[in-house]
């Protein structure tokens, strides 16, 4: 027998089913229009996440942009731009990470899964993450590329833990 919650729960996978199918379409329409590289030396991509809330469960959608300039450097840049909302809708706003400093690039990491080597790069600094149009300077932030696959972690402590427990997932458009 349904009980009311069930009904309840229902449209909010099949939500959340449609907006990761969305975000994925979406990124690889980007990724094949994209074929030119827009930051020399660097990477550019989407943010496509699911954000977990404050009782550790998916509560947040996240979709926007991100390049890492100059990644080659002791000085790369990264910025990124995304729209966050609840996943019954509500609650839309937008955040900016901008003023990345590096102080620690992790050379090349490879991981194996059978004979397929993925890359990995990590970059630890700080950045700026505006909150609800207020910067936040210094946060505590790691990105990760990791083949097609971006991660994006920014210190909970530093933020009131809005971002949830994980880290923000989106894919490498392109890498020159």
């Amino acid at each position: 027998m349904l009980q009311k919650n069930d009904l309840i729960a229902k449209p909010n996978i099949i939500i959340v089913v449609a907006a990761i199918v969305t975000m994925i379409v979406s990124a690889s329409i980007v990724s094949v229009a994209g074929a030119r590289c827009s930051a020399p030396n660097g990477a550019t991509g989407t943010i496509a996440s699911i954000q977990n809330g404050k009782n550790g469960k998916p509560t947040w959608i996240l979709s926007g942009a991100w390049d890492l300039k100059s990644m080659n450097t002791n000085s790369p840049t990264f910025n990124s731009t995304f729209n966050m909302a609840m996943l019954n809708g509500s609650g839309p706003h937008i955040h900016t990470i901008k003023d990345f400093e590096m102080s620690i690039r992790a050379g090349h990491a490879s991981t194996s899964l059978g004979n397929i080597t993925n890359v990995v790069i990590r970059y630890n600094g700080t950045a700026t993450v505006i909150m609800k149009g207020t910067p936040i300077s210094n946060v505590p932030i790691s990105i990760n590329l990791m083949g097609h696959v971006m991660s994006l972690w920014i210190d909970p402590t530093k933020v009131m833990d809005h971002f949830g427990n994980t880290p923000i997932y989106g894919f490498v458009r392109s890498v020159c």
